[in-house]
């Protein structure tokens, strides 16, 4: 993967910009508040929005425990339709999920209606999420489950 650059930290964790690729969202590890959490979404869609990038790597391994409901609402409902462009391009979300299951956030029903908006998948290895985001996409291509 290409060195990021930072472009957001607070206590949640970390928007990381990797340059005509994607934005990396890492988190720490530490407790979450709603206004935390989505002041790093927020600074995401900013990235993505002022260097035109169609990709994103949510990093959640470090997740201490999953979103809320009014947060994953917001995630699903708020901010990614804000956040894709019009005409919606082909956006690629990569998910490094948590590994307990009680701290996931990317359930089946997560991911099913992330496919809705974008091409999503899930993957157990940064650099295989990475190269999937850099690879090009095509409408019909369809999303790997690893």
């Amino acid at each position: 993967m290409i060195a990021p650059h930072l472009y957001f930290s607070n206590a949640v964790g970390s928007v990381l910009f990797v340059p005509k690729a994607f934005a990396y969202l890492h988190f720490s590890g530490e407790s979450m508040t709603s206004q935390e959490l989505r002041a790093l979404y927020v600074h995401a869609a900013n990235l993505l929005a002022r260097y035109q990038l169609y990709g994103i790597l949510a990093d959640h391994r470090a997740m201490p425990a999953a979103f809320e409901v009014a947060d994953r609402q917001w995630l699903l409902t708020e901010w990614l339709p804000n956040t894709i462009p019009t005409p919606p391009p082909i956006v690629r979300y990569a998910v490094l999920p948590q590994d307990d299951p009680a701290r996931r956030l990317h359930t089946d029903h997560v991911l099913h209606q992330l496919r809705e908006l974008v091409h999503a998948a899930t993957f157990t290895d940064l650099e295989q999420a990475a190269a999937w985001l850099h690879s090009e996409g095509q409408a019909h291509d369809q999303p790997p489950t690893i």
